[in-house]
């Protein structure tokens, strides 16, 4: 691993809000990241999507993933003995 690559340390809500981001409409993974990095977290990312939405032209709220969704997915995956961790930038 080189030394301009480094883990990012995630806590467990941090972890939620980022996977609930990611399954969010329109967002693949370079959005996801200019979110992150203008937003500074994928808490108050989520909070923009609506009005960034809105702006974009959409003709309704886009679809946010729920929190009760994607504990359900973690606890599924935790179950099946899969792990979620954090990307290496």
């Amino acid at each position: 691993m080189g030394e301009a690559t480094k883990s990012v340390r995630l806590s467990d809500e941090q972890r939620l809000d980022w996977l609930r981001l990611i399954r969010s409409d329109n967002v693949g993974p370079r959005t996801f990241r200019a979110l992150i990095n203008h937003y500074g977290g994928a808490r108050a990312a989520l909070a923009a999507l609506p009005d960034l939405a809105r702006r974009g032209g959409a003709k309704g709220p886009p679809r946010i993933s729920s929190r009760e969704d994607t504990e359900r997915e973690l606890t599924a995956a935790h179950a099946l003995g899969v792990t979620v961790t954090e990307p290496l930038e």
